[in-house]
């Protein structure tokens, strides 16, 4: 089948996620020719404002848009590589609603963002957001310096020490898989912690 010919099919086959459920990044990334002028919604977690870019051939140019950059809803901001490089890129249009929705946004604010997949480039979706509405449920900067200070104790065996930062990262709202993979680790580090108790205690 001629490759033009697939791309359509693709597209014609492209099953949008239910109405209620908001598509994941690495999907759109993954699949980005699926999306091609289409909506779709995405749950990310601002990190900045970006003040400069190449838009390269794409109409996302500074003169007609503003740019930003966030977490997309997969990452884990306290892990120290997926902290650095935020993964999510879009862009609002310079005096929309969109555009002054994140004027005042904050690092570690949470959003579900509907966004338009103008373009495709450099093997990644170019995407306008549209529509944005807070949400409620975020990681705070706190958990993020908590929970990656837990991170280097657990690589030092201070499995403790470890779980106290844990205890403290554990906030009220935060997001279902972030609240699971702390709790993991929590229950990593008191199951590391247990042979070493016993043992102090049989030595009494």
């Amino acid at each position: 089948m001629p490759v033009l010919a697939t791309l359509a099919l693709s597209f014609l086959q492209a099953t949008p996620p239910p109405a209620d459920v908001p598509l994941a990044w690495k999907d759109l990334v993954e699949r980005p020719e699926r999306w091609l002028g289409r909506s779709v919604r995405v749950v990310a977690q601002y990190h900045s404002r970006v003040e400069a870019w190449n838009p390269y051939l794409t109409r996302f140019g500074p003169g007609q848009f503003s740019a930003h950059q966030l977490w997309s809803d997969e990452q884990l901001p306290w892990v120290v590589a997926e902290h650095a490089s935020p993964a999510v890129r879009l862009f609002t249009r310079r005096g929309a609603a969109s555009e002054w929705a994140l004027a005042e946004a904050r690092a570690y604010e949470r959003f579900e963002l509907t966004l338009s997949v103008r373009e495709l480039f450099l093997g990644l979706p170019w995407c306008e957001v549209t529509e944005v509405l807070p949400l409620a449920e975020s990681i705070p900067e706190g958990t993020v310096i908590h929970a990656a200070k837990a991170l280097r104790l657990i690589e030092s065996r201070a499995h403790s020490l470890a779980r106290s930062e844990l205890d403290q990262a554990l906030v009220p709202g935060l997001p279902l898989r972030a609240r699971n993979e702390l709790e993991r680790l929590r229950e990593a580090c008191r199951r590391a912690g247990e042979p070493a108790a016993k043992g102090a205690r049989a030595s009494r």
